[in-house]
């Protein structure tokens, strides 16, 4: 097994060993290619030598490599060394897990947009045919700007494949259903999302009294009534109870949010930087970051204007100008005339857009005057002809220089005879 780790690890740099408590062995280290932070996570155990769970790996490793969604911690690279499962993942800078700021101060639309975040990463997952399973906070990273993230996504599911136990089956973030050792579904994700959405506004794990869920607002006077319906909803011990699917709980999340006017309370002063830390673009009135409270900043910049107030007169009442629009059409004599009347107290303008002009016919063709006779010009007029063009006089040429060759030319050489030729190799 050893041996199989080392050639898992073979190549990265700067290794260190993490830990081994969640059904893997993790390592930190570093691309010698890319030079980006990786983890590495290898499974303790091999698998085994079935056809039919091997093809399984196979589509589950495909899955998790097709991920592509900025809500989700991608997998560089899923496979097996002699049947030995290992998943390197990214490591995201300057961020940290979510289960380390559980126990700050939240506020509501805070919690609700990380909430946001983490469900359209799962429903991105769920399109590529995988369920989380183990969502709790550990597995959600957020970065200092707010921005969350899945991690570990469809790494139960290879758990499942080689019977690995997980240690954490007890997590209050876990449905009833999942520490009960059933297979995970999508309103399993939904109850994890739920419960960490319930541990956000009150600080506390979901809290169940006879049975019942108690509604976060007794906790937290913050949250309306509309969000407590939603978040006991997914919070429901039997699956069927819950939203079907992270997507139906996302919608019913959001519509919780857009609370009516009559509910909210006063307008307070908000920052976007934080007085203790200077973290920014913070909203609400704690940071994201450490907690302290926004609304006892000094000097800091001030809340928008407030919006006027709406007259309490409806709109409908004012009086409305209608446009009457004249349409015709070459075979109707008269326009047909369209009104649009809406509202009381209609103020009626006419506009005439276009009058309608007529065509003329055989009937009306002869009260048109005749045309007026096109003038005859003459093309005579305009150019000379041949006999009246001023002939160009054209210079007579140079005279070409007369060169006697036989007087600049060289003299040629004597051509030797092949008597002479003889002559002299008889000589020599």
């Amino acid at each position: 097994m050893r041996d199989l780790i080392r050639q898992i690890l073979r190549g990265y740099q700067s290794l260190n060993l993490e830990g081994q408590d969640e059904g893997y062995v993790l390592f930190s280290g570093q691309d010698p290619d890319t030079k980006q932070a990786v983890l590495i996570k290898v499974l303790p155990r091999l698998l085994e030598d079935n056809p039919q769970i091997a093809a399984r790996f196979n589509s589950l490793a495909q899955a998790i490599r097709q991920l592509n969604h900025p809500n989700i911690v991608a997998a560089e690279k899923v496979g097996e060394e002699a049947g030995l499962p290992y998943v390197v993942s990214e490591t995201i800078q300057k961020a940290q897990p979510l289960a380390s700021q559980m126990n700050q101060p939240w506020a509501v639309d805070t919690a609700a947009d990380v909430v946001m975040q983490v469900g359209q990463g799962l429903e991105h997952a769920y399109e590529k045919g995988l369920i989380h399973g183990a969502l709790t906070p550990d597995k959600i990273i957020l970065e200092d700007d707010g921005h969350a993230s899945v991690a570990d996504m469809g790494l139960t599911e290879i758990q499942k494949l080689l019977g690995v136990h997980l240690a954490q089956g007890a997590s209050p973030y876990l449905a009833p259903e999942r520490v009960a050792g059933k297979s995970a579904d999508a309103s399993a994700d939904v109850y994890s999302l739920g419960a960490i959405f319930y541990s956000l506004l009150t600080k506390q794990t979901p809290q169940v009294v006879g049975g019942q869920v108690v509604p976060p607002s007794q906790l937290n006077p913050d949250v309306s009534a509309r969000m407590d319906k939603v978040v006991v909803k997914a919070l429901a011990q039997n699956p069927a109870d819950r939203y079907p699917d992270v997507k139906t709980f996302l919608t019913a999340l959001g519509a919780s949010t857009l609370v009516p006017a009559s509910e909210k309370a006063e307008p307070t002063t908000s920052v976007d930087r934080c007085p203790r830390c200077g973290a920014q673009n913070q909203t609400g009135r704690f940071c994201r970051k450490c907690g302290a409270r926004m609304d006892q900043a000094a000097p800091v910049k001030q809340a928008q204007a407030e919006l006027p107030v709406p007259p309490a007169r409806s709109i409908l009442d004012e009086p409305i100008q209608v446009t009457k629009v004249e349409v015709s059409r070459a075979d109707v004599g008269e326009g047909v005339r369209l009104n649009m009347e809406v509202g009381h107290g209609v103020d009626v303008r006419e506009t005439v857009i276009a009058k309608p002009r007529s065509v003329a016919t055989d009937e009306i063709l002869s009260d048109f005057p005749e045309p007026l006779e096109m003038p005859q010009i003459g093309t005579s007029d305009l150019w000379p002809t041949l006999d009246e063009q001023v002939a160009l006089a054209m210079p007579e040429p140079p005279p070409m220089p007369v060169v006697d060759w036989a007087e600049i030319a060289p003299e040629m050489p004597e051509v030797p005879t092949l008597e002479d030729i003889s002559s002299s190799g008889e000589t020599d």
